[in-house]
């Protein structure tokens, strides 16, 4: 257990509503050795007369690795790391009201527990600040936060070295190991990778970051990574150093000291938390974008994953009031409930989109219908990443119209809805190599069996061919590379997108993989583009000549449909299933087929839905 008790006399008195714990460090005579105990008061977060008080944001740590601490004459067990927040609080005499939830909550009474996180949005909104602990050393940590002061106050300098003027520390610059390594490890600290800190940010009035006795304020932090994206998107992605062929250059350096993060990474974990907050980009504050953008942070109890997030006010889907905190509701009915919450209230079918059931997940959570996403799988940062993406472009597609989702649960689990089914998968081919960022020899294996998919010649077309036939299914599979996505730089099925196309084509097929200067921002988009619809997935023709990208399990003989309410396609796998008259079937996952995402199927008149049974 976490928090284990001898003598619990400062939880017999049971908070009454919207009460909570605060607690005081307390700290034995100077001429002694420093001693540390913790006294408690009780308020009520509805009172005029609140005091100030401050919220810690921290890692848990090891819930088995405990030690003892004197609270009010009783005696509890918190983790070791606990024991260093405290530690490290108490050196500079810290004299503020705390509120720490592993110690002001009675994480052994579920009905106190559950009351409490509900009353989380309000905690953390109403304390003076959150302190965000990231770690009790400082010094491998001042270089880099030394670089994000600087970066802050001179947002116009530039990264890049071979740029005038560029920012340069003690000697060191971006490209150097050193302060790589140093500005790695403030991202790398626990802390952003612990699910109950999202929250814990995103409600706060204030943010403090604290690194030993060194602190920084959030809006520092966010000035200074505003400011890398700002010109990692201009003129320092323009200047930079191709490595092997990769597109981000030095930013995609791993860090071995910090398990292989990257600049580029690590700055993406402050960049989720600016864009989930900012309330411009409605698309991706909605409840169902958070769990996703925060899916491989992690949580001691995976119901967390969807109570962690109820006290967020997102302005998109708000489905707060139809789910009830409970832990003693198993996580796979909670799961499951948060789905049909979430289809619901949007009237979509988005969250299909999320179901993962890829070679490269790691399944943690038994009993789910195949329908209902796993939010505790594990999976890693660069999977996440690409997940992600391609599941916020969804917004841009409309498979099946205006059509609303007709999903209507039973009580196994299963749901009874209805389709249309446009295809069967006939053959499939690997999709983008997940071994690589950049071209290799793989690449050229890569093309050669997506052309010989899409039945065209092995060599690359770069002028038009005497057979129209030819041409037809290149440009069909030059197409076929978008995903059928609209949301790119070029206007698909243009000149220019099959320039992008041909550019990127003998680059990533190329043996050295050298980006040509002048072509750098072209391959660059044009290649997260591809990443985004076919990395961990595969491409797929079907029996009517269709080509597309689908999941990575897909199998020949599955079944493309149109479900209502899908804004894509979505690969079905055919079951026996006994009692019901309508035929049974598993979801593989969602595709995307050129041709098909944007309601053209919809505009041949009426087709013909018939009802399935997904289990």
């Amino acid at each position: 257990m976490y928090l284990g008790c001898i003598n619990f006399q400062y939880l017999i008195m049971k908070l009454e509503t919207n009460e909570i714990r605060l607690l005081r460090l307390e700290y034995g005579p100077e001429e002694k050795k420093p001693h540390l105990s913790l006294s408690f008061k009780r308020v009520s977060l509805k009172d005029s007369a609140l005091p100030p008080f401050v919220a810690l944001s921290y890692v848990w740590g090891d819930l088995e690795d405990v030690l003892p601490l004197p609270i009010s004459g009783s005696t509890v067990f918190a983790t070791r790391n606990l024991h260093s927040v405290l530690n490290c609080l108490s050196a500079f005499h810290f004299d503020q009201l705390l509120w720490i939830d592993a110690l002001c909550i009675n994480q052994d009474d579920p009905q106190e527990r559950a009351s409490q996180v509900a009353l989380m949005g309000d905690i953390y909104s109403q304390a003076e600040y959150v302190l965000a602990f990231l770690s009790p050393d400082r010094q491998r940590f001042d270089l880099g936060v030394d670089y994000i002061e600087e970066t802050a106050r001179n947002p116009d300098v530039h990264f890049e070295p071979s740029l005038s003027p560029h920012l340069k520390l003690e000697g060191f610059n971006a490209t150097d190991k050193v302060l790589q390594d140093s500005l790695i490890g403030f991202f790398a600290a626990p802390w952003w990778t612990r699910l109950w800190t999202v929250q814990e940010f995103l409600l706060a009035r204030k943010v403090i970051f604290q690194c030993g006795n060194r602190i920084i304020d959030a809006r520092v932090v966010q000035k200074g990574c505003r400011a890398w994206i700002c010109h990692a998107n201009s003129c320092c992605w323009a200047a930079r150093r191709p490595m092997d062929g990769d597109v981000h250059g030095f930013l995609d350096n791993p860090s071995q000291d910090n398990d292989g993060l990257t600049i580029y990474t690590a700055t993406l974990r402050m960049k989720h938390l600016m864009d989930i907050g900012n309330s411009a980009r409605s698309y991706t504050t909605d409840f169902l974008a958070a769990i996703s953008l925060f899916r491989i942070r992690r949580c001691w109890d995976p119901r967390d994953r969807a109570f962690g997030f109820l006290g967020l006010r997102l302005p998109g889907i708000d489905i707060r009031n139809k789910l009830t905190i409970d832990y003693t509701v198993s996580t796979s009915v909670l799961y499951r409930d948060l789905a049909m919450a979430l289809i619901n209230e949007s009237q979509t079918l988005d969250v299909l989109s999320h179901v993962l059931h890829d070679s490269d997940v790691e399944k943690h959570t038994s009993e789910l219908p195949s329908w209902v996403p796993d939010w505790d799988a594990a999976i890693d940062d660069r999977y996440h990443l690409i997940y992600t993406e391609r599941t916020d472009i969804i917004r841009h597609c409309q498979a099946s119209g205006d059509m609303k989702p007709q999903w209507k649960l039973n009580g196994a689990g299963s749901v009874l809805t209805c389709g249309f089914q446009i295809a069967t998968v006939e053959a499939t081919a690997p999709g983008y190599p997940s071994s690589t960022r950049h071209s290799t020899p793989e690449g050229r294996a890569i093309i050669d069996a997506w052309r010989q998919l899409a039945g065209l010649c092995a060599d690359l077309i770069t002028t038009p061919s005497e057979d129209l036939n030819e041409d037809n299914r290149e440009l069909l599979f030059q197409n076929a590379l978008s995903g059928g996505l609209t949301s790119t730089p070029w206007n698909i099925g243009s000149r220019d997108y099959s320039k992008a196309c041909e550019i990127w084509l003998e680059w990533f097929v190329s043996a050295d993989g050298v980006l040509p200067k002048e072509f750098k921002k072209t391959i660059q988009d044009f290649d997260e583009m591809v990443q985004q619809v076919s990395l961990y997935r595969k491409l797929i023709r079907t029996d009517n000549g269709s080509i597309g990208f689908g999941p990575e399990m897909s199998e020949n003989g599955d079944v493309i449909v149109i479900l209502p309410g899908g804004k894509v396609l979505y690969v079905l796998r055919r079951l026996e299933i006994s009692g019901s008259g309508a035929p049974g079937f598993r979801l593989v996952g969602d595709a995307f087929i050129h041709g098909a995402m944007a309601g053209e199927m919809m505009d041949y008149g009426t087709l013909l839905f018939e009802e399935m049974v997904i289990l």
